[in-house]
């Protein structure tokens, strides 16, 4: 499946044209969207996503647990055989989420942030 890849100014063009990506990026950038879904959120998937709002985020659950959490969900993506999560910061309800996504035996690093 091809992606429009996007970074954090939104769309990327090059020469007037949407940039798509069906390898590992792309891969990414999926797990990273289904992971920072408000569980519901979506219309055409109402189970995609974590309970973020009011579940994780009102009841300061364990960084173990919200870890455990966000593996389950990005191997949900089409493609990823396997997701760890390395890093989870919450600053005053503001997570800050960094994971590794395993295409085979290619890895790649999402940071995504929740607020």
């Amino acid at each position: 499946m091809l992606d429009i890849m996007q970074d954090e100014n939104g769309v990327i063009l090059r020469n007037g044209d949407f940039v798509l990506d069906g390898g590992i990026d792309g891969i990414a950038q999926q797990a990273e969207i289904r992971v920072g879904t408000n569980r519901g959120e979506w219309w055409l998937d109402e189970t995609q996503g974590l309970p973020w709002i009011p579940g994780i985020m009102a009841s300061r659950l364990p960084a173990s647990i919200v870890s455990n959490m966000i593996n389950a969900e990005a191997r949900r993506t089409q493609g990823v055989s396997d997701a760890r999560t390395t890093t989870i910061n919450d600053e005053k309800g503001n997570y800050t989420i960094r994971f590794a996504i395993y295409v085979g035996s290619d890895s790649a690093e999402v940071t995504s942030g929740i607020s």
